[in-house]
C-alpha cells in the first residue's frame, strides 16, 4: 500500500500545514469503507495567502522567457512520469476507478502536456497587419491575464486539472489549483510534483477544501480569472458571484446529458463495444458519459437485448485488485449512490420500462458499489425529469427512433449540449445529424467519452459558456493587445491631421 501523508497547502513554493483548521477533508477509499481515512485539514485564510503568493509569483513568471517556462513545465512532465504509479494509485484509491483506467488517465495527462508544449505559448506570437489604417501598420501581441483560479472536478481529477492549469502556466499566468474534495491526496501529489520540478515560487499554488473554499477563491478580489469544471448548479453560483466582476475571465465546463445515436447501417460489434465504454467508464460518472442511446427502430430490439446481456456481465469490484481486474469500481461517494437510486424511482414513476434495475451491491470489503441499470423510454418527453436531468452512475435510457429528424429532436430536448456520438456508415447521415445537434462535440463512430486536446473542447447551453479549452486554450489564457505602430523615422507616413487642427497648431 502506497502511503498518503498530509503535507499542507502549497503556498509560495512551500508546503504549509493548516494549524487552525476550519474543517477536514478525508482521503478515503469508496471501495473499502472499513479502511481508515487520512485527514486533510483546510483553512479559510489559506485562500488569501495563496492569492497573495500567486500575485507575487505572477510578476516573476510572466517576465521569464517562453523557453524558460517551457523548460520548467517539461521538467514537471518528467517528474509526473516518474510518479505515475503513485498518481494512478491515488486516483483509484480516492475516486474508485480501476487501476487500468487511472493509469490511462496518467498517460492521457502526459500526452496532454506534450501537446501544449508542442503548441507553444501565445505570448511569443506577434502579428503585423499591413495598412491597418492608411499608411500605418498594426501589431497584435498576447499577454497573460494574471492570477488564475483553477477548480477541477472529481472523476477525472488529473486530466481535468491539467487541461486547465498547464495552458494557463505556459502562457505566463500564475495558478491557484483547488482540486476535488474527494481527491485530497491526489491533489497534493500534483503539488508535490510541481515542487520537485522546481517551478519558481508562487507561480503555482495549491489549496484544499469543499465548496466554500472554492467560493472564497473564485470571488477573491485579486483573482483575475476562473477556469472551472463542475456542476451546472455551481456554475450558476459562480456566475452570480462574479456578476459585478464582469471583467474577470470565466471559463466554465459543466455536465452533459449525452446521447449516442445508432443507425441501422452501423458496424454492429464495434458500436456495441463503444456504447459499453461510453456508458460504464468511471462507473458512468464522467461528464461525457452516454446516458441516452437512440436506436433506429429496425435495430432496436437486437441492440437492447445484446446491450442488456453485456451490462449483466460487467465485472464490478475493488479498483485496486490487479489479480482479478474489474471494469467498474464503486461510485465516488454515498450521495452519488443515493442520487443514482432516486432517479431510477423517478424513471419508473414517469412510465419508463425497467429493463435492468440498478441496486447497491454487497462486496467484501464494503463500498459504494452498484449494478448498472437500463430503462426503455416509451415516448420522448422534454418535460420528463428522468429524461432531461443530469445525474451520475452506470445507467442508460434507450429510445427507439424512426428517422434522423426524430433522433435530432430527442438529442436536443435537454438543456445540456456537451457531446453526442453518431454510429453509421453514412457520411451524409452524420453530416446531417452533426449540423443539427446542439452540442460542442459531435463524434462519428467514436465513444462519447473520448476527447482530444488538439481540438476545441467545450459545450453549449448548460454544458459551458462558449469558451472552449483544448486547442483554444491559449485564447482563453491570454488577452490580445492591438497597436497602431508609427516609427518616429516615418515622416512620410500616411498620417494626416484634420485641417481644423493644423490651422491653430501650425
Amino acid at each position: 500500500m502506497m502511503e498518503r501523508k498530509y503535507l499542507g497547502s502549497y503556498l509560495g513554493g512551500h508546503f504549509v500545514p493548516v494549524t487552525d483548521p476550519h474543517g477536514v477533508l478525508f482521503s478515503l477509499n469508496p471501495g473499502n469503507l472499513d479502511e481508515k481515512p487520512v485527514e486533510f485539514p483546510f483553512s479559510n485564510p489559506h485562500v488569501d495567502a495563496a492569492v497573495q503568493h500567486a500575485r507575487r509569483g505572477f510578476k516573476i513568471w510572466k517576465r521569464i522567457s517562453v523557453q524558460e517556462r517551457f523548460s520548467a513545465l517539461k521538467k514537471y512532465r518528467e517528474v509526473l512520469a516518474q510518479k505515475r504509479e503513485f498518481l494512478a494509485f491515488c486516483d483509484s484509491f480516492e475516486i474508485g476507478k480501476p487501476l487500468w483506467e487511472s493509469r490511462q488517465e496518467v498517460t492521457d495527462c502526459l500526452a496532454l502536456i506534450d501537446h501544449f508544449l508542442q503548441t507553444g505559448s501565445h505570448t511569443s506570437l506577434e502579428t503585423t497587419v499591413s495598412e491597418a489604417k492608411a499608411g500605418i501598420d498594426g501589431k497584435i501581441r498576447y499577454f497573460p491575464i494574471g492570477v488564475i483560479a483553477v477548480v477541477s472536478q472529481s472523476v477525472l481529477p488529473l486530466v481535468s486539472s491539467h487541461s486547465l492549469f498547464i495552458p494557463a502556466l505556459l502562457n505566463g499566468n500564475s495558478v491557484i489549483l483547488k482540486t476535488s474534495k474527494h481527491a485530497p491526496a491526489l491533489g497534493q501529489a500534483i503539488a508535490q510534483c510541481i515542487h520537485e520540478a522546481g517551478l519558481p515560487a508562487g507561480c503555482f499554488n495549491f489549496i484544499q477544501g469543499p465548496g466554500d473554499i472554492s467560493r472564497r477563491l473564485t470571488g477573491h478580489s485579486e483573482v483575475d480569472g476562473v477556469l472551472f469544471t463542475g456542476t451546472p448548479e455551481t456554475s450558476v453560483a459562480i456566475k452570480k458571484q462574479l456578476l459585478n466582476d464582469y471583467w474577470k475571465l470565466q471559463v466554465i465546463q459543466s455536465g452533459g446529458k449525452n446521447a449516442s445515436v445508432v443507425w441501422n447501417d452501423c458496424h454492429y460489434e464495434s458500436t456495441l463495444k463503444s456504447l459499453l465504454l461510453s456508458a460504464l467508464s468511471t462507473s458512468g460518472q464522467r461528464y461525457s458519459t452516454t446516458s441516452r442511446i437512440l436506436v433506429h427502430k429496425d435495430l432496436y430490439p437486437r441492440l437492447l437485448a445484446d446491450f442488456h446481456q453485456m451490462f449483466k456481465k460487467c465485472p464490478i469490484g475493488d479498483a485496486l485488485n490487479e489479480k482479478s481486474p474489474n471494469f467498474m469500481g464503486p461510485l465516488v461517494c454515498e450521495k452519488s449512490v443515493d442520487d443514482y437510486l432516486r432517479y431510477q424511482g423517478i424513471a419508473v414513476r414517469e412510465g419508463c420500462e425497467e429493463v435492468m434495475r440498478g441496486k447497491p451491491l454487497e462486496r467484501s470489503p464494503r463500498g459504494y458499489y452498484v449494478s448498472p441499470s437500463i430503462y426503455a423510454v416509451p415516448q420522448a418527453d422534454p418535460k420528463s425529469v428522468y429524461q432531461t436531468a443530469e445525474f451520475f452512475g452506470p445507467q442508460v435510457a434507450f429510445y427507439s427512433v424512426a428517422d434522423l429528424d426524430e433522433a435530432i429532436e430527442i438529442t436536443n430536448q435537454t438543456q445540456f449540449g456537451l457531446v453526442a456520438s453518431f454510429y453509421s456508415a453514412s457520411a451524409s447521415s452524420y453530416e446531417h445529424f452533426s449540423s443539427e445537434a446542439k452540442v460542442g462535440i459531435c463524434h462519428w463512430n467514436v465513444p462519447t467519452t473520448l476527447s482530444s486536446y488538439k481540438l476545441p473542447l467545450g459545450g453549449l447551453l448548460k454544458s459551458g459558456n462558449l469558451r472552449p479549452m483544448g486547442s483554444f486554450s491559449s485564447y482563453q489564457c491570454t488577452y490580445p493587445m492591438s497597436s497602431l505602430v508609427l516609427p518616429v523615422s516615418s515622416e512620410s507616413s500616411g498620417l494626416v491631421f484634420p485641417e481644423s487642427l493644423t490651422n491653430w497648431v501650425g
